[in-house]
């Protein structure tokens, strides 16, 4: 059954902030979840059926994911793969790494998680859009579709256009579930306000012209477009001595966090690696923002540093800016920078590059 929420975000954004965005409207899709469970319990499953759930749309995104990573996918593989888990045989070759079998165990309590996060007495959908509005820009204008899905190797992914992919399986408890949503949706707000392809291409042009390092804008842009998603699904606001998913996400959050000065290291390192070509960009994102997610820790303090400051607004209006420039340089003007250990100073490099593509940045 799809499970739509094409619901009154009006009421709810006019409730929080009467002059949020007027028309943004939020469509979850479990029906990609909910046929693959299905399915998993479904022992007869043919090929002709597990294609069918393939070119469900919240599947599509989960192939799309794996042909980002490099891995030859699309509708036979995903069947194929989810035939094979349904007959309980996890030794067949799977290059695409949908990792059915990974789920099979843990159907009835992601059955409960849907359950929970489409029941509209627990608010958890409801109390997601009122934060998310309080960091939108105004004068939003959009249709967002979030997808719940289950298998693959990602938990949370968006593609920069107006939807997001959540992967349950990966966050087995409807509280932490809602947060990461807060941060996935929050990816697809940036991808809807950030300037238009037109002024791009004039920031394009601005970047060379200043003999920027290729790359420089994509790196700050990342460490700002994740910091502020991660601050606004903000996993450290989950409750403090629980136990289960929530509680070990929130305390691997709270370890990178705690070790903020390694990602303030490795910024400074991967800026000095573009701008002397020593290293290609591929091996820095990955490095900052695969695996460990290092650098999802700094922009994470650092989008809540500005908050804490000039409040959600602030890192609002940060969200315009492709190059993540200004993102680095709101940081660093604010009155506690480089005090704290809340509010870590970056590297001189870091700055100074930063200050230098935020001229190209659109005002």
């Amino acid at each position: 059954m799809l499970f739509r929420l094409i619901v009154g975000f009006l009421a709810s954004l006019l409730a929080v902030a009467p002059a949020q965005a007027r028309e943004l409207k939020l469509t979850i899709d479990a029906s990609a979840a909910r046929a693959v469970l299905d399915a998993l319990e479904n022992p007869k499953l043919d090929m002709a059926q597990a294609r069918q759930i393939a070119s469900l749309p919240g599947n599509q995104g989960l192939i799309r994911k794996a042909i980002s990573y490099g891995r030859k996918a699309d509708e036979a593989s995903f069947a194929a793969a989810l035939r094979a888990a349904a007959q309980g045989d996890d030794k067949a070759a799977e290059p695409s790494n949908f990792n059915f079998g990974r789920v099979r165990p843990h159907i009835a309590q992601l059955r409960q998680v849907l359950a929970d996060l489409e029941n509209p007495a627990t608010g958890l959908i409801d109390a997601a859009k009122r934060r998310i509005a309080l960091y939108t820009p105004v004068g939003i204008d959009a249709a967002i579709t979030g997808y719940f899905v289950v298998g693959g190797t990602s938990g949370g992914f968006a593609f920069g256009d107006p939807q997001f992919f959540l992967n349950l399986d990966f966050f087995p408890d409807a509280q932490l579930a809602t947060t990461i949503l807060q941060h996935e949706l929050y990816h697809a707000i940036q991808g809807v306000a950030v300037a238009p392809p037109a002024r791009r291409a004039g920031v394009t042009k601005c970047l060379k012209r200043i003999g920027a390092p290729a790359n420089i804008d994509d790196l700050f842009g990342a460490l700002a477009q994740e910091g502020t998603a991660s601050a606004v699904g903000d996993v450290l606001s989950l409750p403090t001595g629980g136990t289960g998913p929530a509680a070990d996400e929130r305390k691997k959050v709270a370890r990178s966090v705690g070790m903020v000065s390694r990602s303030v290291t490795l910024l400074e390192l991967s800026t000095h690696a573009l701008a002397t070509k020593g290293v290609g960009f591929d091996d820095i994102y990955a490095l900052g923002f695969y695996g460990d997610e290092i650098l999802y820790a700094l922009g994470y303090v650092m989008a809540k540093a500005i908050e804490r400051e000039q409040g959600p607004q602030a890192v609002a209006a940060l969200l315009i800016d492709p190059t993540g420039a200004r993102f680095v340089e709101r940081y660093r003007q604010l009155k506690d920078y480089g005090v704290s250990a809340t509010t870590p100073a970056l590297g001189a490099k870091t700055l100074a590059w930063a200050k230098r593509v935020a001229v190209c940045a659109p005002a």
